[in-house]
């Protein structure tokens, strides 16, 4: 349950330009892809904005019409960016963030990624996010003010500003056609699967594009100053800090968002890609399983009783909800200490989940985790995977399951005095039976 992006800016990291690097190392051996030759400040230049270089405005232009090319989609008129700083980017993020998520939603996150295990307890989840945004967004588009912005110091450009304008136009194109609000990303509250499905169709669509545009158009010295800047000490020292799960659901969409879309245009070219826009990807197991039947990769709906939390005493509430699914399973297991390549097989056979946080008397909470799985064999291989990361991360917990279910629930270490504030173990067994019933 990370912090949600603002739905309505598409963000471009730096830390995906390096592995677009390798990408176009390895395409460079096959045949290349063609192609022909507070708000953010917007409109006239105000406090931030930098003024474009004499020759920018012309370049702009040309990759526009390039970028539309590959993408096969009508381009505006006007095409020219906004160019700001990195002071105002800072702004910029800050506002966005916190009209994205207010302070008790983010309050919420952290009580829940804590229980899991997630989160150290001296670290900040808002100050972890903002951290990792300041140092990778080099460039976003706004759909709501139909405003695309560049990071640059002077206005220059060189190959890291021509390839994020690649990008960032790409997303202009896709809300001039596809309309990317009408996506609902930001009235998804409760399932984060869900919306880093939706955003890696959208990131994907972007990166592939992307790439396509970096092929035709960047010398090997030009791929040499991405591949530089993709690799800043000083960025990369932000990543190693950066929480395992923030890290991972944020730069998911760019790296497994691709592959998906690949298969899209494998099938029937853009016209599949722009068909998936009215019919959006609803998990991460369908970004991670490009080639299965997406109907058969339909999450199964998970019924939590409404009087769950009644169930634990007469002053226990719900707090928040959310849907981990295949993604955000592997990462737990891993930081859990189970293996690679076994949490990603345990979390493969994920059909669907369900989170709830409840908060208790006393400061006590508890997160119930429950969870279907494709098999009786994906459901054994999950508990076996979960028990390991539940010692591995030392959580205080009870696991039940029958069938295809396996439901867990872990009680928070804060509890000041569990013998009367924490739901005891009979209570604990009791709740989790009922949920692999239902």
């Amino acid at each position: 349950m990370a912090p949600r992006p603002p739905a309505r800016v598409q963000h471009h990291p730096r830390a995906v330009l390096f592995n677009l690097y390798l990408a176009l190392v390895v395409l460079a051996c096959g045949p290349a892809i063609a192609s022909p030759s507070g708000e953010p400040p917007i409109g006239s230049p105000s406090p931030g904005s930098v003024t474009l270089a004499p020759d920018a405005k012309a370049i702009y232009q040309t990759i526009a019409r390039q970028v539309s090319t590959i993408r096969q989609l009508e381009a505006p008129d006007r095409v020219e960016p906004v160019v700001i700083d990195g002071p105002t980017l800072l702004r910029n993020l800050q506002a966005e963030f916190n009209d994205a998520n207010p302070a008790e939603e983010i309050a919420k996150s952290e009580r829940l990624l804590r229980i899991m295990g997630l989160l150290g307890a001296d670290i900040s989840l808002a100050q972890a996010y903002l951290d990792l945004q300041g140092s990778q967004v080099i460039g976003y588009y706004d759909p709501k003010v139909k405003e695309l912005f560049i990071v640059s110091r002077d206005g220059a450009l060189g190959a890291i500003e021509e390839v994020t304008y690649a990008h960032e136009f790409t997303h202009e194109l896709q809300d001039r056609r596809f309309n990317l609000d009408s996506l609902g990303l930001d009235t998804i509250k409760d399932d984060s699967d869900r919306a880093l499905a939706i955003l890696s169709l959208v990131e994907g669509d972007a990166v592939s594009a992307q790439i396509a545009w970096m092929t035709a158009n960047l010398t090997a010295a030009q791929l040499g100053e991405v591949a530089a800047q993709a690799s800043d000490p000083a960025m990369l020292a932000v990543l190693a800090r950066t929480p395992r799960i923030l890290l991972e659901t944020s730069l998911f969409p760019y790296q497994a968002g691709p592959g998906f879309v690949a298969r899209l245009q494998a099938r029937g070219g853009y016209p599949s890609v722009n068909a998936a826009y009215g019919n959006p990807p609803v998990s991460t197991e369908q970004i991670l399983h490009p080639d299965a039947d997406a109907t058969t990769l339909a999450p199964i709906a998970m019924v939590v009783p409404a009087d769950l939390a009644a169930r634990l005493g007469p002053d226990w509430s719900v707090a928040a909800r959310d849907t981990f699914g295949e993604l955000q399973t592997r990462v737990w297991l891993r930081e859990g200490g189970v293996a690679g390549d076994v949490a990603r097989l345990a979390a493969e056979g994920w059909g669907g989940d369900r989170l709830v946080l409840m908060d208790g008397p006393d400061g006590a909470a508890v997160v119930v985790w429950t969870t279907a799985w494709d098999s009786v064999q994906d459901a054994r291989a999950f508990e076996s995977a979960a028990r390991t990361a539940l010692g591995g991360l030392r959580l205080d917990a009870r696991l039940a399951s029958s069938g295809v279910r396996v439901a867990i629930a872990i009680r928070s270490a804060a509890a000041p005095d569990r013998s009367t504030a924490a739901p005891d173990d009979a209570t604990l067994v009791t709740v989790l039976e009922a949920l692999i019933r239902s």
